[in-house]
């Protein structure tokens, strides 16, 4: 219950984030899979493109902060396909989604967000810090 209760508030308060070079995804019960990254080594205003796997990539962007935070900008972008498709979209159509989130978060503390339906867990780090 705790879990489940620590989880939910995490993805309310980050509604979007993260990414790696080589996800691993802790196994659980399908889309609760949690994707975890591991440690995110970020440089100060430069873009890093990493994928998440199933056609998911992101790019984060992070620059130093007040109090030793991190105001992150994360793009995401996904393939669509199949039940992902809107409504009225014929099969096969070639769909991209993607999002842009910025979030303030304390550089080297783990975080859990999400991306679309998939929880997402990392570290970010920036360099120099």
């Amino acid at each position: 219950m705790l879990k489940t209760a620590t989880l939910v508030l995490a993805i309310t308060i980050l509604p979007l984030a993260g990414c790696g070079k080589n996800p691993s995804i802790t196994k659980g019960r399908g889309p609760t899979d949690v994707i975890d990254l591991g440690v995110v080594e970020l440089s100060a205003n430069t873009p890093k493109r990493l994928s998440l796997g199933e056609g998911k990539e992101c790019t984060l962007t992070a620059v130093s902060v007040a109090n030793g935070n991190l105001q992150i900008k994360m793009e995401t972008k996904e393939k669509l396909a199949g039940g992902d498709l809107p409504p009225g979209m014929p099969a096969g159509t070639p769909v991209e989604r993607m999002q842009t989130a910025t979030m303030t978060v304390p550089n080297g503390v783990w975080l859990l967000t999400s991306i679309g339906q998939r929880p997402l867990r990392f570290t970010p780090m920036l360099r120099g810090q």
